[in-house]
């Protein structure tokens, strides 16, 4: 029951509960549009401005352009479109058909749209997008970037690479080249949050199946039959640790001490070849190439190290459904079998006692595991899953010879990190926007949620959806990793040796093509005029987390 101090009633009405003026909530206001268009004059003039700037943009483009022969300037227009040709009757009909079925698309969206934009519709997960994003996206569209190469989208490449740093940092990765104690994080756009739990499984099915296991130990097999092998003479000196923190030499590991390298060890293993015996990586991909999975096949490379238990993923019962799809309708070939559910608790989150008997019948069947997926936000119950005892048993169960990638599924999660972000101080001026802490209706995260946001730097790597709870247009989701030479297991090209004043060309990591420069640009915008911190997207999921409670 309500107190009557604070009814709500009382709360509205009592400047002393709830002050008028609050600069806070007045920023919030100045996101959005708003549920009845409140900021529509500030959205046209915006607007107003974008398509001048378009204007502007292509008649400066060989601005001097005019006739090749200027005895013929007097008969030529420079003009594409003329107006002669848009004074013809053909041209006129066609405009009107434009207006026409333009004003019909208008007020069927108008009609038969969701109204997301209202607090009164709560039928789906969906809510308002943020002005910046929206005008960005329309801006950029209009350009028409795509991100599938730098050459077709010089700037949109590098923002998409800024907004995946900006990511990457606000989840608690390294983005600092300088620090040399935590791998240099990477993270990219992607259409969605399916996409992005589809290539976490492309790149961790990569990294135990192909890159770690397959084409150097075939190579020491055949070494060790009597056959002719490329690499025979580093065979034996070239240790690996293995996930106990015991070494031991490469070509004497189990197929059971493959699959169970960790990620930093598996992902060091090109940059050591050449380093210690000055292998290239061009050199290893040729040598290794016909023994590598997309090769030789999946099947093949078990019956030939004995794998008879297949290797698994382990979730939550409340996964989203891109998962077993992802492993069994697309690229992998996993099998939707081999995504193991793990029962939750009556909060609908992972039970850890669950998830440490399943891992213990693992270790003792010497079965595999890929991954296990912690849910940070699930899609029908908001419920967080506990990242910071799934980071101690993989601690505990490395000592005991099995380890697994961590993968954070935090979709709608990613963005609540922004709650625990503070912003930088400019100058002298305090960064925080509400010195006096008058009111706002705000709630601050439940101290077991907090933790688990505090975990998230432990996670191999996160999907984090912008379209989400970042407020941004569609589409937009986003992977991030831990370590930025995860990236190359999800290319056709070769491993390489990353060297940081490569010039970056972004379409060729992950499984999409075609991407619109639109959306990190819209990124990029509603980060700079919000703030990834707690006085900026933290105070706008704070009020939301409130609204949501009360």
């Amino acid at each position: 029951m309500w107190s009557a101090e604070y009814s709500p009633s009382v709360m509205m009405s009592n400047n002393k509960a709830f002050p008028v003026y609050n600069s806070q909530h007045n920023a919030v206001g100045a996101w959005f549009l708003g549920p009845r268009a409140e900021n529509f004059d500030y959205m046209k003039r915006f607007l107003h401005d974008v398509i001048n700037e378009q204007k502007k943009a292509r008649e400066e483009y060989y601005p001097t352009d005019e006739a090749s022969d200027s005895r013929l300037s007097f008969l030529i227009d420079v003009n594409f479109i003329t107006s002669t040709m848009q004074s013809s009757s053909a041209f006129q009909e066609n405009m009107r058909n434009l207006d026409k079925w333009l004003k019909v698309l208008n007020e069927m969206l108008a009609k038969y749209s969701v109204p997301f934009w209202s607090p009164r519709y709560n039928a789906r997960m969906i809510m308002d997008t943020s002005l910046p994003g929206n005008l960005a996206y329309i801006a950029t569209m209009l350009y028409n970037p795509n991100n599938v190469s730098s050459m077709l989208s010089p700037w949109t490449t590098l923002v998409e690479i800024e907004v995946g740093k900006q990511l990457c940092a606000m989840l608690g990765f390294n983005t600092d080249p300088k620090n040399k104690e935590k791998p240099v994080a990477w993270g990219h756009i992607t259409s969605g949050g399916s996409v992005a739990n589809l290539e976490s499984v492309w790149y961790v099915f990569q990294m135990l199946m192909n890159y770690a296991v397959y084409p150097l130990m075939q190579i020491y097999l055949r070494n060790a039959i009597g056959k002719t092998a490329p690499l025979s003479y580093i065979a034996d000196t070239f240790n690996v640790e293995l996930c106990t923190g015991q070494e031991k030499l490469f070509k004497d590991l189990s197929a059971w001490e493959l699959l169970n390298l960790k990620p930093s060890t598996v992902l060091s293993i090109p940059q050591r070849l050449f380093d210690e015996y000055g292998i290239s990586a061009e050199y290893l991909h040729s040598v290794t190439h016909a023994y590598s999975i997309h090769t030789v096949g999946k099947d093949t490379l078990e019956k030939q190290f004995d794998i008879v238990n297949p290797t698994q993923y382990l979730i939550g019962t409340t996964k989203h459904y891109s998962w077993p799809k992802a492993a069994g309708e697309t690229i992998t070939g996993i099998g939707s079998n081999n995504v193991i559910d793990v029962p939750v608790d009556n909060a609908a989150r992972m039970d850890i006692s669950e998830l440490d008997r399943l891992l213990a019948e693992r270790l003792k069947n010497q079965q595999a595991v890929y991954a296990v997926v912690v849910i940070m936000g699930s899609t029908e119950q908001g419920a967080v899953d506990p990242l910071d005892k799934v980071v101690e048993l993989r601690k505990e169960y490395e000592r005991r010879g099995l380890t697994f990638v961590i993968h954070a599924d935090a979709a709608w999660g990613g963005y609540f990190a922004s709650m625990l972000c503070l912003p930088l101080p400019v100058g002298d001026k305090d960064a925080n926007p509400d010195p006096d802490n008058e009111f706002v209706p705000t709630l601050a995260l439940q101290p077991y949620t907090e933790t688990q946001i505090r975990h998230y730097g432990f996670c191999d790597s996160i999907t984090i959806d912008p379209h989400k709870s970042g407020y941004i247009p569609y589409p937009a989701g986003g992977l991030c990793y831990r370590d930025e030479r995860m990236r190359y297991l999800v290319t056709w090209k070769s491993p390489l040796v990353y060297t940081s004043d490569e010039e970056e060309n972004i379409g060729v990591y992950g499984i999409e093509g075609s991407k619109p420069g639109a959306a990190p640009a819209a990124i990029w915008l509603s980060h700079s005029v919000i703030g990834l911190h707690k006085y900026g997207y933290g105070g706008l999921l704070g009020e939301a987390t409130f609204t949501c409670t009360k």
